[in-house]
């Protein structure tokens, strides 16, 4: 919208010094057109640069989860496998009734934006099941009016997503 904003401002600058013959009517609204362009202009690069009229949110979601052991097992694990430097590979069961465990958070290396976007990791504290807590980040509108103006069709405005396993202490975690 903004774009569209600039482009009538810059058309109507260009207008008013132009074709209005009264030279104190056409220098008149054409500093204003052009002082509402260039203060167009800096909006919309105070929002690309600095996110101008965003502000960050955080959604925080926690999903149970299993031991990647057998049912019958006594003791209760979950494999993880560590990949760069901060990033796990995490192996456990989505359900109860899971014949075999699964790898969680591999990174899509098709889409290296959204895999350098998210981060895996795990740690071994008092809960009494195991789950997955995930932290999205994301910078959102402050309000309708600034959604409206600055806006792009398919703006992926997440800023990160952070998965962590939350194992109880008494469980093992096999490192490879």
């Amino acid at each position: 919208m903004m774009i569209w904003i600039i482009a009538g401002l810059t058309l109507l600058t260009f207008l008013s010094m132009f074709l209005i013959g009264n030279k104190v009517v056409a220098y008149t609204l054409g500093g204003i057109f052009a002082v509402l362009t260039v203060v167009a202009v800096g909006l919309l690069s105070a929002n690309m640069n600095s996110h101008f009229g965003m502000e960050k949110t955080s959604v925080t979601t926690t999903t149970q989860v299993y031991s990647a052991t057998p049912a019958q097992s006594p003791v209760k694990a979950v494999a993880v496998k560590k990949i760069g430097s901060d990033n796990y590979v995490l192996v456990y069961k989505n359900a109860e009734s899971d014949a075999q465990a699964s790898t969680h958070f591999v990174p899509n290396t098709s889409k290296i934006v959204e895999a350098t976007k998210t981060t895996s990791t795990y740690e071994k504290t008092n809960v009494e099941n195991a789950q997955v807590k995930t932290v999205t980040t994301k910078w959102t509108y402050k309000s309708d009016l600034w959604k409206n103006l600055f806006k792009h069709k398919n703006d992926d405005n997440t800023v990160s997503i952070k998965h962590t396993l939350q194992v109880p202490t008494t469980w093992q975690v096999m490192e490879k």
